[in-house]
């Protein structure tokens, strides 16, 4: 494999090149905390958490519940509607229109 910047022979496995210093092939994307509109119960605060923290959506609300009633119950809930609040929703998705497709209604 080459260097797209340099054009200097890398190992194939390789996320830089040793000469430049560059990144080699795609770039790492930033996880970014966002509540799910899809794998939600109430609100998609646990849900995102667990994407976020890269967890199974049943443990973080596991222990999001135990959490809850072990420091009393009204912390719990506050801090989950806090998240409702402060952490943005997951973007909608909406389908893709041809031009070459009908639209029908």
């Amino acid at each position: 494999m080459y260097c797209n910047a340099c054009g200097k022979a890398i190992v194939d496995d390789g996320r830089f090149c040793s000469y430049c210093g560059n990144v080699v092939g795609n770039p790492p994307i930033a996880k970014k905390l966002i509540r799910s509109r899809v794998d939600r119960k109430i609100a998609g605060v646990c849900s995102g958490l667990a994407h976020y923290l890269d967890l199974d959506v049943s443990l973080v609300r596991i222990l999001w519940f135990f959490i809850t009633f072990i420091s009393g119950v009204l912390p719990g809930i506050v801090a989950y509607l806090l998240g409702w609040i402060i952490i943005p929703e997951e973007p909608e998705l909406k389908p893709v229109v041809s031009a070459h497709q009908p639209i029908t209604t």
